[in-house]
């Protein structure tokens, strides 16, 4: 079907899975410890994807064995990076939170893109970034600005703030990417991702943090493998191949807004005021930065 292949349609679901994520991410809490998660994530992707991909590994080595300083970066930075950040901000703070904090991504993408690719910034897109920061801070703060001022702020949202600097890196990078499958290239990914994973992993045994899943963490498990690592990541790549990352970016404004549906169903958690007040800054910031596609 025609719709697969429809950007916008694929980039919607993959803001979707990835809010499916943060609810995963927390439901994760004290079923399976959080290093672990990125380990058995990233094995059982790579081992899916080299079963898939494995008569187009080789010929696309080639083409990556020339790229390695940048397939080393991709992987170590989007996926073991910031899964990495992502579930151990999740021990810290609300999946309402993650969501709306991962909703800023825009933001991170445009000051990465014109740091790396020299991108020109208008003066109405600089607004909407500022206002998307401030709604950053009405989240991190629980909309206390008292205790923003005196730096109370909820490690969780600090974590999360670091995950979407890395996957914003990684989502600009990706505009540099070779002409090979999307599919292929995740493969790659994936074995980045998990050999980066297992110092952090050998950490988290040492330190006596790791927890063992259950049937319930064994679930969540699946959940994540097969959603925001697997689905969300082949249409994320598409969704830039077609319209670029800035645009593409723009859909992560949408995980905030899944989340908190999903985080309200599934987890019980309470929609509060400064929740509603970031994600209408948050849309503010949206229109101005597509009134300067418009306009420009």
């Amino acid at each position: 079907m025609k719709i697969f292949y429809n950007p916008h349609f694929l980039l919607t679901f993959t803001s979707l899975f990835w809010a499916l994520n943060t609810i995963a991410g927390r439901a994760a809490v004290g079923e399976v410890s959080p290093l672990l998660i990125v380990s058995v994530r990233w094995f059982f992707v790579s081992l899916i994807l080299t079963l898939i991909c494995r008569q187009e590994l080789i010929e696309a080595w080639v083409i990556l064995s020339k790229r390695i300083k940048w397939l080393i970066m991709m992987g170590l930075l989007g996926f073991t990076g910031f899964n990495s950040s992502y579930y151990i901000a999740a021990h810290d703070t609300i999946a309402i939170n993650l969501g709306i904090v991962q909703g800023t991504m825009p933001a991170f993408i445009i000051i990465i893109a014109r740091i790396w690719l020299k991108e020109e910034i208008k003066l109405i897109q600089l607004c909407g970034v500022l206002i998307t920061f401030v709604a950053v801070l009405v989240v991190v703060s629980a909309g206390d600005i008292n205790g923003l001022l005196k730096f109370k702020l909820n490690k969780g949202d600090i974590i999360m703030i670091l995950a979407c600097t890395l996957y914003a890196v990684y989502a600009v990078g990706l505009r540099k990417k070779p002409k090979i499958g999307a599919l292929t290239l995740l493969t790659f990914f994936s074995y980045i991702a998990f050999i980066g994973s297992l110092p952090g992993l050998f950490y988290e045994a040492l330190s006596g943090n790791t927890i063992l899943p259950g049937n319930k963490g064994i679930l969540i498990l699946a959940v994540i493998i097969i959603f925001p690592s697997f689905l969300a990541q082949i249409f994320f790549m598409k969704g830039v191949e077609k319209i670029g990352p800035s645009r593409s970016g723009l859909y992560t404004n949408l995980v905030p807004v899944f989340s908190s549906m999903l985080a309200v169903l599934f987890l019980g958690e309470l929609f509060q005021i400064y929740h509603l007040i970031s994600l209408c800054l948050i849309f503010l910031g949206i229109y101005l930065f597509e009134y300067k596609q418009k306009q420009y």
